[in-house]
């Protein structure tokens, strides 16, 4: 099944603030007025005509009225759907905004232990290819490089590890 119209997504919702709200009785769960959509995973959810639907897809559709290949939101937190906080990106400009991993070690992206050589390990995945910028006794010394390579290649997309302040 196809993406619904913008026509009617705004026959069947009206955004404020970040949420889509129901212009009609949906269904017996579904009220006229009630904010749409669930949250049970890392996105939350509507499902549209029995198919389910991305809340962030379908509220950057009704106001840009197109819909990229990926959207970034911009604080990292995907369930912070204001539009100001949703952006068309590549999939290479949305990996570029990712938080530190919950399994990183040295608490700095892109940095690792290796224990072969007893130093700290530095770099990057860039346009799909992994990049090494070096070995370095010092976390510092390591940390200092990644953060100057992510500014000067991953523009707007820039994150060292953590989640931006709300918009």
């Amino acid at each position: 099944m196809a993406f619904p119209t913008l026509n009617r997504l705004n026959e069947l919702f009206e955004y404020r603030d970040g949420n889509l709200y129901n212009r009609t009785n949906r269904n017996s769960k579904s009220k006229k007025g009630d904010i749409a959509g669930s949250y049970s995973g890392r996105y939350g959810l509507i499902t549209i005509d029995s198919q389910a639907f991305t809340i962030h897809r379908i509220i950057f559709f009704m106001h840009h009225g197109y819909l990229p290949k990926e959207i970034d939101h911009i604080n990292g937190n995907k369930h912070d759907n204001r539009i100001e906080n949703l952006r068309e990106a590549t999939h290479f400009d949305n990996q570029h905004n990712k938080a530190l991993n919950r399994n990183n070690k040295s608490g700095v992206k892109n940095v690792y232990w290796c224990n072969t050589r007893k130093m700290w390990s530095a770099g990057v995945r860039f346009n799909g290819k992994k990049i090494g910028l070096g070995t370095f006794y010092k976390l510092e010394e390591a940390e200092k490089v990644v953060k100057k390579f992510r500014e000067e290649n991953h523009g707007e997309f820039v994150n060292h590890g953590s989640f931006k302040e709300a918009v």
